[in-house]
């Protein structure tokens, strides 16, 4: 998978501002946007949705984690695609540690690989609800990269805390086991 690097609008609350990110374009259009530096009072590694069709021109929009906690929860309904879903979402966090102590070819190699998976996996799943498969992961795999990176092992847990949840979420579809609320 290739990327652009370029100056791009971000959405912040109710501020905007221009960041210079890499610019991930996946399989079904959309793009995901990893901070390359801190500015604008934002801090590097943020992570941005483009949806199809959108540029730079257009704002990106940060998801929250209770934001993909949903998307994940809404797909974990059906039972398949939680099942494989899990073994991507561990890849994508083995690709986001692969980033540290820099994103390297390798890693971007790993991410490319993952975006791939995904797309196959919403090949066969189509009319899945919430964000592409194939744009959901790299964005997991990118905020993993960057709870890494803002959270370094071994003081830290880096990621680990919210591919716990995920795990969890995804169990809870599996099992058809009552979901928590997300909020």
């Amino acid at each position: 998978m290739s990327y652009e690097t370029r100056r791009q609008r971000v959405a912040f609350g109710r501020k905007r501002a221009s960041v210079l990110v890499a610019a991930f374009r996946v399989p079904s259009g959309a793009e995901v946007l990893f901070q390359l530096a801190d500015e604008s009072g934002l801090t590097r590694g943020g992570v941005y949705l483009l949806d199809a069709g959108q540029g730079a021109e257009d704002a990106a929009r940060a998801p929250r984690f209770d934001e993909l906690f949903r998307d994940l929860a809404a797909k974990a309904r059906s039972q398949p695609l939680a099942r494989a879903l899990g073994p991507l979402i561990a890849r994508a966090q083995s690709a986001a540690r692969a980033t540290r102590p820099r994103l390297g070819p390798g890693a971007l190699a790993r991410l490319e690989r993952l975006a791939a998976a995904g797309a196959r996996l919403a090949s066969r799943h189509e009319g899945a609800p919430g964000l592409p498969l194939d744009a959901l992961l790299l964005a997991l795999a990118l905020v993993f990269a960057s709870e890494e990176e803002r959270y370094p092992r071994p003081q830290k847990r880096g990621s680990d805390m919210a591919f716990e949840r995920i795990v969890e979420l995804l169990a809870a579809g599996i099992s058809g086991g009552k979901r928590r609320e997300i909020s």
